[in-house]
């Protein structure tokens, strides 16, 4: 099989990290625009010898360009789309002209999953497209349908995520930009047959983790998967919420009006203090989170989701936790 993967950053080069050890994979054409992206990844991997497991190509790719990206995903077997989730409806109709298999990791449309409006045209052309396929939204959509099933009958399902650095909060998980866009975007709440927008970091709750991690601070945030998941799963609520490290960092600028449209007077001019955080965030363009993670010793992450419900005639919960491999583990994976 042969596999482009599109995106060499935190998550993109953990994701090829793996695929480089999986025997089906005949080939691996690795992708970003950045090319100092594309030389940590490699830098990372000089002292494994991936030829003896899969052949492996780098390349610099500006996905801007449509004709580029029809060019790079012909004769390719499967697309994964590892890039910003504003590019999804570009490569997917990119996969349709070449008769490729597509996986991405998001959406991009608010409380709408803008790739399934792809839908019939994937299924026309008998090809496959698995959307959102990442931790938050992706394992824990799998997560509330088997939680879902285990009951007769699902009343609310809570999707609870922590995600702590150590020492404390210094890497973006993502690119800085989408951070302080997806934390301003009003989170939503699945209530009763209606969607209803919230606050941003409300509802504070405290939450009991698997050990060892134990009892965090969680907090309203957006999730693609609370747009999803009522489509397929008959329920009166879900809800998601997150802790740790990065939540409360990002919540203290919140709070301190960081993220208001809302102009301020600062001497004689009006200023929006959001254009003023994506102002700064500029600073990261090209960021390379690689290159910041080794003065970390460990970011420990856990997946709680439950569905309360009926079982039997009786009030019932079902709950299952997931706890990915640590940054640590990642780094140091033995391929």
């Amino acid at each position: 099989m042969k596999v482009l993967l599109l995106g060499l950053g935190l998550v993109g080069s953990n994701i090829c990290r793996m695929l480089i050890a999986n025997d089906t994979i005949s080939e691996l054409i690795c992708c970003d625009k950045n090319s100092e992206k594309i030389n940590a990844v490699k830098s990372s991997l000089k002292n494994v010898h991936y030829d003896d497991y899969v052949h492996v190509d780098f390349r610099k790719l500006n996905l801007s360009r449509s004709s580029e990206i029809e060019n790079f995903i012909k004769g390719v077997d499967v697309v994964i789309n590892s890039v910003s989730p504003t590019l999804n409806i570009k490569i997917m109709k990119g996969c349709l002209k070449a008769g490729v298999d597509y996986l991405d990791l998001a959406s991009n449309e608010y409380a709408n999953a803008e790739q399934l409006s792809l839908s019939s045209e994937f299924v026309h052309e008998g090809l496959r497209a698995i959307i959102n396929l990442g931790v938050s939204p992706g394992l824990t959509n799998l997560m509330a349908k088997w939680c879902s099933e285990v009951l007769d009958e699902v009343e609310v399902i809570r999707v609870r995520l922590v995600e702590d650095q150590v020492p404390y909060w210094r890497v973006w998980s993502w690119s800085p930009h989408l951070t302080i866009e997806h934390f301003s975007c009003p989170p939503i709440v699945y209530e009763d047959g209606r969607f209803k927008i919230e606050k941003p970091l409300s509802g504070m709750e405290e939450y009991e983790f698997p050990n060892p991690i134990g009892k965090k601070r969680t907090y309203l945030i957006y999730g693609d998967e609370i747009a999803t998941l009522p489509r397929y799963i008959k329920l009166k609520r879900i809800d998601l919420k997150s802790g740790g490290s990065e939540i409360e960092f990002v919540k203290g600028l919140y709070d301190l009006g960081l993220f208001s449209n809302n102009e301020i007077r600062v001497d004689r001019k009006l200023i929006s203090p959001i254009k003023v955080l994506y102002s700064l965030a500029k600073k990261f363009d090209g960021y390379n989170p690689i290159e910041h993670i080794h003065g970390l010793d460990n970011i420990i992450l856990a997946v709680s989701v439950e569905a309360v419900g009926l079982k039997g005639g009786e009030r019932s919960i079902s709950r299952i936790n997931a706890l990915p491999p640590r940054l640590s583990e990642l780094l140091n994976m033995k391929i």
